[in-house]
C-alpha cells in the first residue's frame, strides 16, 4: 500500500462537531488526483458512505481492510434497521435484508436510532456512531490509503449532517405520511371499509 506523506499532511483536521466539512468531497478527490497513483485515486473515488442497493461492497474494499470492515458495519446497520422497521409494521424483512455478517456495534446503533424520539435524532445517532466507528478503524493509519479512505468517509458524514434540516424533514414526513393515508384502505369506527 502506497504512502502519501505530503498529501496527507496537507489535509485539514476533521472534527465530528464541525457544522460543515472544510472542503467538499469533490475538492478532496481533485486534490488527491494530483498525488495518488491512478489505481489509488480510483479506489478512493469508490469509497462511498453506503453499501450499494445490491449489498455488494465496492471493489476497492477487496484491497482495504478499513473499507471491508466499514462496509460490514454499514450492511449490518441497514439490515438491523430493516428488521426493526419491518417488525414495527408487522411485515417480513427478508425483501430488504442483504447478505452480511453480523456486526454488533452496528446493530446497537440501529436499535438506538430506532428508539430515538424522532427521525432527526435517530439519524444523528447513526452519524455519531458511524463517525466513531470510522475513527476507530483509522487508528494508527496516518499516511496510507486507509487513512485517505477514512478521511473521504468522514467528509461524507460531515456533508450529510450539514444537509440535515429539521423543518424540511418535518415537511417531508408530513407529505409522505399524508400520501400513505390518502392511499391506505382503512376502516371507520363502524368497521366498514373506506
Amino acid at each position: 500500500m502506497s504512502a502519501y506523506y505530503y498529501f496527507a499532511a496537507t489535509l485539514p483536521s476533521l472534527v465530528q462537531t464541525m457544522a460543515a466539512p472544510p472542503m467538499p468531497l469533490g475538492d478532496f478527490l481533485d486534490r488527491a488526483s494530483r498525488f495518488l497513483s491512478p489505481g489509488d485515486i480510483e479506489a478512493l473515488r469508490s469509497a462511498a458512505l453506503y453499501v450499494p442497493e445490491d449489498g455488494a461492497p465496492p471493489p476497492a474494499s477487496a484491497s482495504s481492510d478499513l473499507l471491508r470492515r466499514y462496509y460490514r458495519w454499514e450492511a449490518a446497520l441497514r439490515n438491523e434497521l430493516a428488521r426493526l422497521r419491518a417488525g414495527r409494521l408487522q411485515k417480513q424483512p427478508e425483501r430488504h435484508v442483504r447478505p452480511a455478517d453480523p456486526e454488533w456495534d452496528a446493530m446497537r446503533t440501529a436499535q438506538a436510532a430506532f428508539q430515538a424520539e424522532d427521525p432527526l435524532q435517530g439519524e444523528l445517532v447513526i452519524e455519531r456512531d458511524r463517525w466513531a466507528f470510522i475513527e476507530a478503524l483509522a487508528v494508527n493509519r496516518f499516511f496510507n490509503m486507509d487513512f485517505l479512505m477514512s478521511y473521504a468517509l468522514l467528509l461524507q458524514v460531515l456533508e450529510r449532517r450539514a444537509r440535515f434540516d429539521a423543518d424540511k424533514g418535518r415537511e417531508g414526513y408530513r407529505t409522505v405520511y399524508q400520501s400513505v393515508l390518502d392511499t391506505a384502505e382503512y376502516r371507520d369506527e363502524s368497521g366498514d371499509s373506506k
